[in-house]
């Protein structure tokens, strides 16, 4: 799940994010208890996997090939091995395993979310 920083959301204005999770969803708004958030999320480690080009093409990667992962490692000239310490890897990161569905849509809109925050600007 991502967590804004209060600077990064004064940058929507008036706009009401919506996060979907596999049982909940999560509205953010400008005015949203950024404390209440921080307890069941480590924002830091989202931001940090989000800012991983590597993991986030890798997660990208493995989304467009419908979470297989020697199907990701041919088409990515990978090593099963290194895909595989990467996906752990990002479980490790963000405690999000994306081999299950349901995390994987999480991750996966984690994502585009942030990439079009990062493009608003």
């Amino acid at each position: 799940m991502v967590v804004l920083k209060k600077q990064e959301m004064g940058n929507l204005k008036q706009k009401e994010l919506e996060l979907f999770s596999t049982s909940k969803i999560f509205n953010f708004g400008i005015n949203s208890n950024l404390e209440e958030y921080k307890k069941f999320y480590n924002i830091a480690s989202v931001m940090s996997f989000l800012h991983d080009d590597d993991l986030v093409n890798t997660a990208l990667a493995f989304f467009e090939n419908n979470l297989n992962i020697s199907q990701t490692s041919k088409k990515t000239f990978m090593h099963r091995n290194t895909l595989v310490y990467r996906i752990e890897k990002i479980k490790k990161t963000i405690s999000l395993d994306i081999r299950i569905f349901s995390e994987a849509v999480l991750v996966e809109n984690m994502i585009i979310f942030y990439k079009n925050i990062i493009s608003a600007k």
